[in-house]
């Protein structure tokens, strides 16, 4: 039995053949993934039921990002490319279709509004705090540093000089910006009702004793960054609930 006529997996009336599997498998292993591909043509279904398709401009765009990412600058560089994996441009677009899907309907099926009681709902998530560390593996070593800065010896002097984080102990322990995602909760409490200018710890990690100076706080704001977040949190939300309603069948 040729390729092209197995299917692999079905997704109400939308099927992935063999010879479609084998093609992202010689992209990128995980495009191949039966969960990836499950994903995409639910999105296509999804896509399609709410009357969207994806616009010539966004395919042309995803191709020549894909073109980049993979070095292929020339007409000739991308044909031979496409031609050693058995494959099309139109073969690549519709495989890279999904991700124009995929963003479109985060767009028409959550709302601005949506987004904005998700947010009073859950605005601590997205405070942020700018913080230096210095991290030494001897408990007595950072309780005797923590003592020190209390004296009045600088936080990031000391980082440079004793923090075995090798990340940030060239910058005086500077670790930038980061949400209470980024930290451990008993790390995350402390900093988050902390003041700035205040060293905390030391917190013990995998036989590490950290200290943390925190910089700045900056409470939540539905910035850009933020919006996207919440709406692509709604949208994977939305996503499993759909995906439930659907007749799914495997055949690998």
């Amino acid at each position: 039995m040729e390729t092209t006529a197995f299917t692999t997996i079905r997704v109400e009336n939308k099927t992935m053949s063999l010879k479609q599997l084998l093609q992202r498998l010689r992209i990128n292993p995980a495009w191949a993934d039966p969960d990836c591909c499950k994903r995409d043509l639910v999105l296509i279904c999804w896509a399609e039921s709410e009357g969207l398709t994806a616009a010539n401009a966004d395919l042309q765009s995803a191709v020549t990002q894909f073109r980049r990412m993979n070095k292929l600058y020339t007409a000739a560089q991308a044909s031979a490319w496409l031609e050693a994996r058995g494959m099309t441009l139109e073969d690549l677009v519709e495989i890279l279709k999904p991700q124009i899907l995929h963003a479109d309907l985060a767009r028409h099926v959550i709302s601005d509004n949506r987004i904005r009681r998700r947010f009073i709902e859950t605005a601590s998530l997205y405070d942020t705090a700018e913080i230096s560390r210095l991290v030494t593996n001897d408990f007595g070593i950072a309780q005797e540093l923590l003592f020190q800065v209390e004296d009045g010896a600088d936080f990031h002097v000391l980082a440079r000089k004793y923090s075995s984080d090798e990340a940030t102990a060239k910058s005086g322990g500077y670790a930038g910006v980061v949400n209470r995602a980024d930290l451990e909760p008993e790390v995350a409490a402390s900093v988050f009702s902390a003041e700035p200018g205040e060293v905390l710890g030391p917190f013990e990690r995998r036989r590490e004793f950290s200290l943390i100076y925190v910089e700045a706080l900056s409470p939540a704001e539905l910035n850009v960054d933020v919006e996207a977040r919440i709406r692509e949190e709604l949208f994977q939300e939305q996503f499993t609930t759909y995906q439930a309603s659907l007749d799914i069948q495997e055949f690998v």
